[in-house]
């Protein structure tokens, strides 16, 4: 009937050795291939290999929880006797591996961090490089031919659009009641009524302006770039080099606490079958 007792237990503690065995060479094994090909002086390269093993990390933490779980469910299951050998005892290698991965996780993260930061220092030149691309091209445009063609286009196409309006003036009061349409325009509606001018003035200032408009556009599109770069650097140096700080205490915790009872001495849950 003891026999009988045991023999879930049994079954369950050898499920939880065999999962984490396999959790952690899962996780081995993606430490190996994932990186594939190796490029070590690549930033990018690093920061993405770096992410994959902190993200991937609490699977092989899981391993060695299941893995230790399964041994304490034997010890208090069976009679068996640990091996006096500490090589051939599958739980020195485990907190020797638990040990090393801490050791690792918390190099991780300040080596992300400062390559995070390095890639957004990079990424932010870049950003000032294009700026001034097209700054320099905004006025290689400015001072061309054919854009000032395009304003002379725009200039009339407007005037022939609000000339129509003005001459129908049933679809003047609907453009005049519209609420999307701007107020400096309105105003130019209502005016035009009775000083034709207004018109011509008001697409002479719109020409004029146009070329500071669209250097704004370039420098708010700069600010926007560099804006989202330094949130994505932040982000990524928070999540991945805390998760990596946490991985760390984990396994460390696991790895030195369980070597120093194995090694110091302690003495180990006992492998005697329970009483009854």
């Amino acid at each position: 009937m003891k026999a009988t007792r045991r023999q879930p237990s049994s079954l369950a503690a050898l499920a939880l050795k065999w999962v984490g065995i396999i959790l952690l060479l899962s996780y081995l094994l993606d430490v190996l291939v994932e990186p594939l090909p190796y490029q070590f002086l690549d930033l990018g390269w690093r920061i993405r290999v770096l992410t994959q093993l902190v993200d991937k990390g609490i699977i092989a933490l899981m391993g060695l929880a299941m893995l230790f779980a399964g041994d304490w469910i034997d010890a208090t299951t069976t009679n068996a006797a640990p091996p006096h050998n500490k090589l051939l005892d599958l739980r020195f290698w485990a907190l020797i591996l638990s040990s090393i991965l801490g050791f690792i996780f918390f190099v991780l993260a300040p080596l992300h961090i400062i390559d995070v930061n390095r890639a957004s220092t990079q990424q932010l030149a870049r950003i000032d490089q294009q700026t001034q691309q097209a700054e320099t091209q905004l006025e290689t445009q400015l001072g061309s031919e054919n854009f000032q063609q395009q304003i002379e286009q725009r200039k009339e196409a407007l005037r022939q659009q609000i000339g129509t309006l003005l001459e129908n003036e049933e679809q003047l009061n609907e453009a005049l009641a519209n609420e999307q349409l701007p107020p400096e325009i309105k105003a130019v509606l209502e005016e035009s009524k009775t000083n034709p001018r207004v018109l011509d003035e008001f697409l002479e200032e719109q020409a004029q302006a146009l070329p500071a408009q669209l250097e704004t556009q370039i420098l708010e599109q700069r600010q926007n770039l560099e804006k989202q770069t330094r949130l994505t650097s932040w982000k990524s140096s928070l999540r991945v080099g805390l998760s990596s700080w946490l991985l760390a205490a984990g396994y460390i915790v696991i790895g030195w606490t369980g070597l120093r009872g194995m090694l110091g001495g302690s003495p180990r849950v006992s492998r005697q079958a329970p009483m009854g």
